[in-house]
């Protein structure tokens, strides 16, 4: 035993005193952190749009300058709601998160029913002056003043020499200059390049799609068209949009001789469901945010288990590759027998493994700190629900049955092989048999106790991944105990095997072996 835990203490330093281990998993971290750094900068760095109108129907300038009114107090809400999280007060964030989640629910049941209607009431309320002023109690007493976002879209000229009267198709033809970027436009004589084009055609009505009408057929330029090379920012055409149909309904309220403020009132109507869980505690069944976030969270464990898992083994192949072809194991096995020196490399890189989840924990936790803003405070609650829920002694046992399992299966791979090259060829298939749980994560979630994932759980090269992607569900104990007894078995069985082939394969030269050899390998006694 004092063989094994020297041979670890070597495997372990032997990787921790390198500047390559601490800039491996130091990158994850830092590329998680640039990611949520870069969202932020990205978004407020996005540059003022411009956009010209051109309404020859005559009825649907005003709903377009709405549409961009309320865009822009779409941001300043959001914006706000951000400015909320990220300086409310300590105290009382559960209740004040169950408050803004109700409060959520309701304006998204709003927007959803008629979105025009919900931003008018935000903004007949008093808009972001009577939010500051609700909000003033909840927000800590050195929080600096709220910055109001500019505007996104604003409306230019038409460029001089341009017929707003002429047929779309000159129009579109005459500014397509300047839609891709060849001419610029002059906002306030400084040159600005157009965003998009808003065209509506005088006879625009003839468009208009009710009941039992059929649509037109895909391709055909009909309704409002909106010109602009950037296909992927949909905020734009989809306010406008918003806005022009709800301009529509009002005149066909009006039409049909129907109060519109009363058919508004009727739609925002709502019956709040309350979603309860019977499983917990009396006069605790009713879910919380915590709770959604403990549904989900062992999708974040497995995706940490299988970094950290791949991580691991690959030093442990590599590591035993290099030894083996450096002749630096046959002087260890001089020393050690090859039982003991196994088990000091599966004992030493699981320390290893170990230390790479403490510094990406760690350098989580000091990111949190120094960068405060929305998303970093999301990501802090969601981290205490994780670390303070009961999936912790799940993700502990599955993470070091799943590195015994897998860990036990690449070090006999590695010591069959002579270099990386024929380790790759190898590896690849245990590669993919691990990339089959994580594909199926979303389903699980959804549907943790389904009979193919019931079945697919007694799998044991599945069973770490599938077990700990049911655990927030309260899988049948059948399933907890049956799965468990199968994987202990086959890591029993996976490292007596690979015990074996490490004995004769550890000082082998040339070629991997073939299956038949393989066998001949298992069957020989020792």
């Amino acid at each position: 035993m004092n063989m094994i835990r020297l041979i670890a203490m070597r495997e372990y330093l032997e990787h921790v005193k390198t500047k390559g281990f601490w800039l491996t998993i130091l990158i994850f971290p830092l590329v998680i952190g640039g990611m949520i750094f870069l969202q932020s900068a990205l978004e407020e760095a996005t540059p003022v749009r411009y956009y010209v109108l051109v309404d020859q129907s005559g009825q649907y300038e005003d709903a377009v300058a709405t549409a961009i009114g309320r865009e822009h107090q779409r941001r300043i809400l959001q914006a706000f709601v951000d400015y909320l999280l990220e300086h409310r007060k300590e105290t009382d964030l559960e209740a004040t998160a169950a408050n803004a989640e109700n409060a959520a629910d309701q304006f998204i049941d709003d927007v959803d029913a008629d979105q025009v209607a919900a931003l008018d009431e935000w903004i007949n309320s008093g808009g972001l002056d009577y939010a500051l002023l609700m909000a003033g109690p909840y927000l800590d007493a050195d929080a600096p003043p709220f910055e109001r976002p500019d505007s996104l879209f604003v409306a230019a000229d038409l460029p001089d020499g341009i017929d707003a009267t002429a047929d779309p198709e000159t129009i579109v033809s005459q500014l397509r200059p300047y839609l891709t970027g060849q001419q610029q436009i002059l906002v306030d004589n400084n040159p600005r390049d157009l965003f998009a084009l808003i065209l509506i055609p005088a006879e625009v009505d003839q468009d208009i799609t009710r009941p039992g009408t059929m649509p037109e057929a895909p391709g055909n330029l009909s309704g409002v068209q909106y010109w602009a090379r950037n296909l992927t920012d949909s905020r734009l055409p989809d306010a406008i949009s918003s806005s022009i149909n709800s301009a529509i309904r009002q005149q066909e309220y009006q039409s049909l001789g129907l109060d519109s403020q009363a058919v508004r009132n009727v739609q925002r109507t709502r019956l709040p469901m309350s979603r309860l869980d019977p499983s917990a505690a009396a006069g605790e069944e009713t879910v919380s945010m915590a709770d959604t976030i403990r549904q989900y969270a062992p999708m974040a464990f497995v995706y940490l288990m299988f970094v950290s898992l791949m991580q691991n083994v690959q030093y442990l192949l590599s590591n035993t590759i290099e030894e083996k072809s450096n002749r630096i194991i046959e002087v260890l096995l001089a020393s050690v027998t090859a039982d003991e020196l196994m088990m000091g490399k599966l004992f030493g890189i699981g320390l290893t493994g170990l230390t790479t989840i403490a510094v990406w924990l760690l350098s989580l936790f000091a990111f949190i700190s120094f960068y405060d803003n929305a998303t970093t405070e999301f990501i802090s609650s969601v981290l205490d629900v994780m670390l303070g829920s009961e999936l912790i002694p799940w993700f502990v046992f599955y993470y070091f049955a799943g590195y015994a399992l897998y860990s036990g299966m690449f070090l006999a791979i590695g010591s069959l092989c002579t270099s990386l090259k024929e380790a790759q060829a190898m590896m690849m298939p245990m590669i993919l048999i691990q990339v089959v749980p994580l594909a199926m994560m979303a389903f699980v979630i959804m549907d943790p106790n389904n009979g193919i994932v019931r079945v697919l759980s007694y799998f044991p090269l599945f069973t770490p991944y599938l077990m700990m992607n049911r655990a927030a569900a309260n899988p049948p104990m059948l399933d907890v105990v049956g799965t468990t007894v199968v994987l202990l078995l086959s890591i029993a069985l996976i490292l007596w095997g690979s015990g074996k082939v490490f004995r004769q394969g550890v000082l082998r030269t040339g070629q991997p072996p073939r299956l038949m050899e393989l066998w001949r390998i298992l069957r020989v006694k020792s």
